[in-house]
């Protein structure tokens, strides 16, 4: 029941009963309001909240718990958790985050049901779902007050407040035990495939940055059409080091001009000087696409490297960047505006 009663809890929706019976929920995204919705649907119904207590029907019965702390989701912690109390006195900490974040928080006892649930999150992902990790923690009385003066003092700090909360919050989101996961369908909107093929008629380059598993953002990218299974190649750039980074980019780069030499685009054998590279690459004939992953774009984004992978970028037809962080998204744009002087259009879906 931990389960269901997490996803009725540890969120911020707000109810509204417009008639008897008819409770209506407004939710910041679709999928908080999605996983509510699930609850709902299993028994755990929640009815409404006031700023100290989220009162709940589980399987029937309406419960109140105290709600002691909501410790909130952002970019960098890519995770949310609440504190409450239930009428029996026991202090419980409830968190949903993506699996990568919450995976190394967790009790070593959860390792057995860690590898199980990892095998289903690949397995949703395939499918292009979005995904999130749910866990929570029993807390004791003592263990929850010490913790909750850190916090107060944290928030009452003059230097470096956010920082100091963001500590105090992970240092209680430790030793979880995990309860599962869950997944949602991403859809996308009508038209979107036809809209990309327009728009790629008009030789508008449309690159993808997604903060997505690898394994949705490719999926996402086959049902808008972005990536299609008459590509010459698709190039997948996963190193961890600055080495392997520029490695895969310069075998990508080989790949293409050795391509053209062999369609006979008037390539001379001799080797490509570094100069003429970049018309070489302009000149590619051949349908490509490039997918890094945020670790790999990290050290692709260096200043000694940016250029090479921003040439390597602009000869395929579809780029995805998948796993990657607000700030690089930025960095990304900021590197086309630099070198390629061409006009860009940064949509975020927020």
């Amino acid at each position: 029941h931990e389960f269901f009663r997490l996803l009725s809890l540890c969120h911020t929706v707000m109810s509204e009963e417009k008639s008897e019976g008819q409770l209506y929920y407004k939710a910041q995204s679709p999928d908080e309001g999605a996983l509510v919705t699930a609850a709902r649907n299993f028994g755990f119904v929640f009815r409404f909240r006031t700023p100290k207590t989220i009162t709940v029907h589980e399987m029937g019965k309406p419960i109140t718990y105290e709600l002691l702390a909501i410790l909130d989701f952002n970019n960098i912690r890519k995770r949310m958790s609440v504190i409450v109390r239930n009428p029996e006195g026991k202090i419980c900490l409830y968190c949903k985050g993506a699996d990568t974040i919450l995976f190394e928080r967790l009790h070593h006892s959860s390792q057995d049901l860690m590898n199980i649930t990892n095998d289903h999150l690949n397995e949703y992902a395939a499918d292009g779902l979005r995904t999130l990790v749910l866990a929570y923690k029993e807390l004791d009385e003592l263990c929850y007050e010490e913790w909750a003066e850190k916090l107060f003092q944290a928030s009452i700090s003059l230097d470096n407040r956010d920082e100091k909360v963001a500590l105090v919050y992970d240092e209680i989101e430790q030793d979880m035990m995990l309860l599962g996961a869950t997944a949602i369908e991403d859809k996308l909107q009508e038209g979107v495939p036809e809209t990309i093929a327009i728009l790629t008629l008009a030789n508008i380059k449309i690159w993808v940055l997604t903060g997505d598993k690898q394994e949705t953002a490719v999926n996402i990218g086959y049902s808008c059409k972005m990536l299609t299974d008459d590509m010459t190649e698709v190039f997948i750039i996963t190193g961890h080091t600055v080495y392997d980074v520029r490695e895969e980019l310069r075998k990508a780069r080989e790949k293409m001009i050795d391509s053209c030499r062999a369609l006979g685009n008037g390539f001379s054998q001799e080797k490509v000087s570094p100069p003429r590279i970049t018309s070489v690459l302009e000149a590619v004939s051949g349908e490509y696409a490039l997918i890094i992953n945020g670790h790999s774009l990290a050290h692709a984004l260096e200043a000694d490297m940016e250029q090479e992978f921003l040439e390597t970028a602009c000869a395929c037809k579809a780029v995805i960047c998948c796993r990657v962080t607000p700030l690089q998204k930025a960095h990304v744009v900021e590197l086309v505006k630099k070198y390629k002087k061409a006009v860009t259009l940064a949509i975020g879906d927020g």
